[in-house]
């Protein structure tokens, strides 16, 4: 099985806080942490063009697009959806071929 990373890129709706944003992201993480196939998850900040990144690992494709699913109908994902300029959104389903540790390292 091979394990997929799932990028989406977007910016805020004018008037958003990057408090209200993480605020949401955390509710909708109540979801996606008991969604099948969840390994980890992030929300980055790009200060120069002002685009936010929300990154989760899957364990294999079919539960990337399967979460990708259930994710809009999600009650607790909601906020989150509502705070994000959805012309801005550029979503990527990506293949992992590498990783590493630093903890193997140390």
């Amino acid at each position: 099985m091979e394990n997929v990373i799932e990028m989406v890129s977007f910016k805020l709706l004018s008037g958003t806080t990057p408090d209200e944003l993480v605020e949401a992201a955390n509710q909708s993480q109540k979801f996606v942490a008991n969604l099948k196939g969840f390994q980890y998850r992030s929300l980055s900040h790009n200060e120069e063009n002002n685009t936010w990144t929300d990154v989760v690992y899957w364990d294999s494709m079919e539960d990337a697009k399967a979460a990708g699913e259930q994710f809009v109908n999600c009650a607790d994902c909601q906020p989150l959806m509502a705070l994000i300029d959805s012309e801005s959104v550029n979503m990527q389903h990506q293949i992992l071929r590498m990783s590493d540790l630093a903890a193997k390292y140390q």
